[in-house]
């Protein structure tokens, strides 16, 4: 069984409504799918979709253009032998985890389908079939806020993010507090701003809000303000944009400056990685999550099924973005948020998606062993 070749597609994913975030406002991103062929004939499909350019380092034209390094490092390898091909590509070309994301998730797409066993199995088997989610409230004034946190509470959700930053901090305080006021018991509400706050400011709405059940993810931009903030802040800290790999997620455990993390799958390169780093985060017993920036039904069924083995207890959800652009690769299978959970898809073996041949189009490259 080996790889023979490897055909990229772009699909376009627009948010239903502008999805506002600090430091950007999401509209209409890209995804990039990659689907690899092996020497039976076996189709195995990954992807990445990257909000926008100002929320992470990498952009998608970048990602495209990874693939002409990573697409001749892989192909002639065997899909089955993950450790391999990541260090085929790791030695192809520094960085760019995008891009090696989504040929590591075809590959277990394709894994699975060959020894005919579900990717959940291969990562080690579900712990539960139905994944707790989460949504977001977007950056808007403290009634609306309110608001969209009732109405989705209504729906069965019980974890919610708010987004805050880029303004006035009083704007942002006033927001939180009508949120939390309307929190059920049984909701989680996490504040994040996707680094969007100075070390000081973070500290003042702590403190501001000191009395208010809520975490704060990713105040600051980097991992040096985060450390320095902790011992000031009145709430769990939850690390996300500087959760980039293996060795940073290990040493902000050892430190103590996580309480837990949102985790990107594109970010740390796949579920090879995922895989890994749950296990670390479990040994720790720090919470996390298994989510990604934006995307499809490729993506969103990678997501669920590494947060399907995530130890309950230990969980803090799995996002899939379909609820903001309501797009499926597969109408029947596709993984939807239902009352609060994502179920893992079952259409077949791998992902458990079922994928028609076209359905993305034309290639915008194909490559051949």
């Amino acid at each position: 069984m080996s790889l023979r070749e490897l055909r990229l597609y772009r699909v376009a994913l627009p948010a239903r409504q502008q999805y506002t975030m600090s430091n950007s406002a999401v509209s209409t991103p890209f995804s990039t799918v990659v689907e690899l062929i092996d020497s039976d004939g076996l189709r195995g499909y990954g992807e990445v979709c990257l909000a926008s350019p100002q929320y992470q380092s990498a952009h998608s034209a970048g990602v495209v253009a990874s693939f002409e390094l990573l697409a001749p490092a892989v192909l002639g390898l065997d899909p089955l032998q993950h450790s391999v091909v990541n260090a085929a590509m790791n030695a192809s070309l520094d960085g760019h985890p995008e891009g090696k994301a989504a040929i590591d998730i075809a590959c277990w797409d394709l894994a699975g389908k060959a020894l005919k066993r579900h990717v959940v199995d291969l990562l080690g088997g579900a712990a539960t079939d139905r994944i707790l989610t989460y949504h977001v409230v977007g950056i808007s004034d403290a009634d609306t806020a309110a608001a969209d946190a009732v109405r989705l509470q209504d729906t069965g959700i019980t974890r919610i993010q708010l987004k805050a930053g880029g303004r006035p901090i009083d704007q942002d305080i006033d927001a939180i507090r009508a949120v939390a006021g309307v929190m059920r018991p049984s909701t989680d509400l996490a504040v994040d701003t996707n680094r969007g706050w100075t070390s000081g400011e973070a500290i003042r709405v702590s403190n501001a809000c000191a009395g208010l059940t809520l975490s704060l993810e990713q105040p600051c931009a980097t991992e040096a303000e985060l450390a320095a903030i902790k011992p000031h802040l009145r709430h769990p800290l939850i690390v996300d944009e500087n959760a980039t790999d293996l060795r940073s997620i290990a040493r902000q455990i050892t430190q103590g400056t996580a309480d837990g993390f949102g985790l990107k799958i594109s970010r740390l390169g796949g579920l090879s990685t995922m895989q890994a780093v749950r296990n670390l985060c479990h040994s720790a017993r720090v919470p996390m999550s298994s989510d990604d920036a934006w995307g499809g039904d490729i993506i969103a069924a990678a997501g669920v099924a590494l947060g399907a083995t995530l130890d309950p207890a230990l969980s803090r959800g799995a996002w899939i973005a379909h609820p903001y652009h309501q797009t499926h690769y597969d109408d029947t299978h596709g993984p939807r948020l239902e009352n609060g959970y994502v179920t893992l898809p079952r259409g077949g073996h791998g992902l458990g998606l079922v994928l028609e041949d076209g359905c993305f189009g034309d290639p915008v490259a194909v490559y051949h062993r």
